[in-house]
């Protein structure tokens, strides 16, 4: 009886060892003003926050304007989109970004995504970005895609004058972005996503 009583104490602390070995490093890049930014293992960024107005009824503003808004608001990120609708669920983007990685000795960037909207329940709603090849012609010789495969923006509506944003990115295994750039890159993202989360929050019709 003592001898099985040990062998399942060996058993549970190998399962907890392998279970810790499994799990991928949390690393926090940055938390101020409601906006937590934090890498997961190698390749998983996640950033997450929270909008409140009390002005206007938010769930009605959760559509694809708010890909047009973002790279309206960052004219010192984006320098050029095009956004082809193909259905009232699905459009294409394309965005050119500002030469602003060359003092980090990465190449100039540009980003296509395939977004679905899709509607989980009445309180959750999903972007589904996949990103995919499309530089075009107008585009620097010299530019790459930006190293991303999967983007998830998913919206978790409290109230109509509250929700919550869960935006997922997932970058390729071989992203080639180093370590030590990783708070500048971590500060431009956040810098988007709090201009977005301050006109939201500051927004009247």
């Amino acid at each position: 009886m003592q001898q099985e009583k040990e062998e399942d104490r060996n058993l549970n602390l190998n399962q907890n060892q392998n279970q810790n070995w499994k799990q991928p490093r949390v690393q926090k890049l940055i938390e101020k003003n409601g906006i937590k930014f934090v890498k997961i293992g190698e390749n998983i960024i996640k950033l997450t926050f929270e909008v409140n107005n009390d002005k206007i009824v938010l769930p009605l503003i959760i559509n694809f304007d708010l890909i047009k808004l973002v790279n309206t608001l960052n004219p010192n990120i984006v320098e050029t989109t095009e956004i082809i609708n193909i259905s009232d669920i699905e459009i294409t983007m394309s965005s050119l970004l500002k030469d602003i990685f060359c003092d980090l000795g990465l190449a100039q960037y540009y980003l296509a995504l395939k977004i679905t909207k899709e509607i989980i329940d009445p309180k959750t709603i999903l972007f589904n970005c996949v990103s995919f090849n499309n530089k075009l012609q107008s585009y620097p010789d010299d530019v790459e895609r930006l190293p991303v495969e999967i983007m998830n923006i998913k919206f978790n509506i409290i109230n109509n004058h509250k929700f919550t944003m869960d935006f997922d990115i997932i970058l390729t295994d071989q992203h080639n972005i180093p370590q030590f750039s990783e708070k500048i890159i971590g500060n431009i993202i956040y810098n988007i996503f709090n201009r977005l989360k301050q006109f939201i929050e500051n927004v009247t019709f």
